[in-house]
């Protein structure tokens, strides 16, 4: 608890100072507004490093981590000084303990709203206005020309109601070619674009746009990217519908790459799913696709633009399939605790929207013998950022293995079959992702995958591990190794949620005893 109270200490400051954005409270209203949006983002953010994150690309600027870095860039700012070059203002780049300022560059999200329902979408792009995201909103086609524009029009003055600002822009953006000059003018202007779509066609008559209008507008915004001037970080679409369903079931992420032509057969909002793969595949690698109901709480879509990951994981269900309140110890369901005092676990409610990445494809192998071990260590090195002992690969030909690659050996699993009294463990020996795909969504990716392949499982992990944070986020339960007895690890495990693999108080004990004995797999 200290420890998060520290690293929240390092976030409170500039939360207050963007949360304080825009003009002050004035009556009871104003104030009311302040608070909802204050506790509104504060239950949804899941941790000090997602919140330092988001701060920072909002607020144009990141902290210089190294001297080294520090160094480099100063020298950068002389040389061009120097040569006469527009170089970038002095001060720019301070000392590497201090925060720098970076040159501004807008976070925008594109917001495609498929709904009369406006109430609702109002509040949550005033909320999103307010928190330093720039909503860069279309409202979809639907009826002729006239009604277009009164739906946007009826849109922005919900937005004003809520306390934000917002700009109605019924012409002048679609044409041969998009301009986004009425849109950057009115993000200047601290303003939140509606845009119509509406188009002038050769007969100088004005029509309405299908989802095209979406996907050329996501082309002008990554021009804009491409151009330093903006990142668009969100793609948000607000329909009749809370997220993506297949088979009856909503998915909680969706990694378009892998997913698409399974969920493109199964569900229904094949529209919904064709326009994200576009505009995804148009937007950056580190862009994330949001589908919600316009009914949904701005609460919900917040904490998915906020923290990039889903809200909640389904609910524990026996294998009929009921759900039940499970008793846990440190999390493990459905057992009687080791020690200490059992627990009543709240349910956990399903996510209220689906998020989607762009993705990568899916390898999965259970032997060696079809890896690239060369491309396979090489990812292993340069995550862990240590030499392999070639042992290692030796020692996997001697258990029975999973291993689970995304895209060209940007990441990967290695899960091993460990052998105890009973059935054997399975044991996460690997979970490696470049740093160059951070913020693409690998890790998520690759932890969905993880849970299909292995339902429950357990692992280690240093107790001065960084990752740690994110491990207690996904695990059902841990336990620290004791004090003075060689390395000091944290175990995890998480819980099949279908009753396929439960693990027992002596399936929980057994498998610390043996991953406790498993050798080191780094120089």
């Amino acid at each position: 608890m200290l420890s998060r109270m520290r690293c929240w200490a390092g976030v409170r400051r500039p939360l207050t100072a963007l949360l304080s954005n825009g003009s002050a409270p004035s009556g009871n209203q104003s104030l009311t507004r302040s608070r909802e949006l204050i506790l509104s983002v504060l239950s949804t953010v899941p941790s000090p490093r997602e919140a330092r994150k988001f701060i920072d690309s909002v607020s144009g600027h990141e902290t210089l981590r190294s001297q080294r870095e520090f160094e480099e860039r100063q020298a950068q700012l002389a040389i061009e000084q120097a040569s006469g070059v527009s170089a970038l203002v002095p001060g720019e780049f301070l000392h590497p303990h201090t925060e720098a300022q970076a040159p501004m560059r807008t976070l925008a999200a594109l917001v495609c709203v498929d709904s009369l329902e406006t109430h609702g979408v109002g509040k949550l792009l005033a909320q999103m206005q307010r928190i330093g995201v720039a909503p860069i909103v279309i409202v979809a086609a639907n009826g002729d020309h006239l009604s277009a524009v009164a739906r946007t029009h009826v849109l922005a003055d919900a937005v004003e109601r809520e306390g934000g600002r917002a700009r109605p822009i019924c012409g002048g953006v679609f044409g041969s070619d998009v301009c986004s000059e009425p849109i950057t003018a009115a993000i200047a202007d601290g303003q939140i674009p509606v845009v119509a779509p509406l188009a002038v066609d050769e007969a100088q008559r004005l029509v309405v746009l299908d989802t095209r209008s979406v996907t050329a507008l996501a082309r002008a915004l990554a021009a804009l990217e491409r151009a330093g001037s903006m990142s668009v970080a969100r793609l948000i679409l607000l329909g009749s519908e809370s997220g993506i369903a297949a088979g009856g079931e909503l998915q909680r992420l969706v990694n378009l790459e892998e997913d698409y032509v399974r969920l493109e057969e199964s569900c229904g909002q094949t529209g919904a799913l064709q326009l994200m793969r576009t505009c995804l595949g148009i937007l950056a690698p580190t862009a994330v696709g949001i589908v919600a109901s316009v009914h949904a709480d701005p609460s919900l879509v917040l904490k998915g633009l906020i923290s990039e990951r889903p809200t909640a994981v389904p609910q524990y269900k026996k294998p009929d399939s009921h759900p039940v309140v499970a008793r846990v110890l440190d999390g493990v369901p459905n057992y009687q605790p080791i020690s200490g005092h059992a627990k009543e676990a709240p349910l956990i409610q399903p996510s209220q929207f689906t998020l989607l990445r762009h993705g990568f494809r899916i390898q999965r192998h259970t032997s060696l013998d079809t890896c690239d071990l060369s491309r396979l260590r090489s990812l292993l090195e340069s995550s862990f950022q240590r030499k392999l002992d070639m042992a290692y690969f030796e020692r996997l030909r001697n258990v029975g293995i999973q291993v689970i690659v995304a895209g060209e050996y940007q990441g990967a699993v290695i899960v091993t079959h460990e052998k105890t009294s009973g059935q054997y463990l399975p044991y996460l020996d690997k979970f490696a992702v470049l740093p160059e795909v951070q913020g693409t969504g690998m890790a998520d990716i690759l932890w969905d995958e993880l849970r299909v392949a292995c339902p429950s499982c357990m692992w280690r992990s240093r107790n001065d591990n960084g990752v740690n944070r994110w491990y207690f986020d996904r695990s059902h339960g841990h336990k620290r190794s004791p004090v003075g007895v060689g390395t000091r690890w944290v175990f995890f495990w998480y819980q099949s949620q279908t009753g396929e693999r439960v693990l027992t108080p002596s399936d929980v004990c057994e498998g610390v005893d043996v991953a406790q004995r498993i050798p080191p797999s780094f120089l």
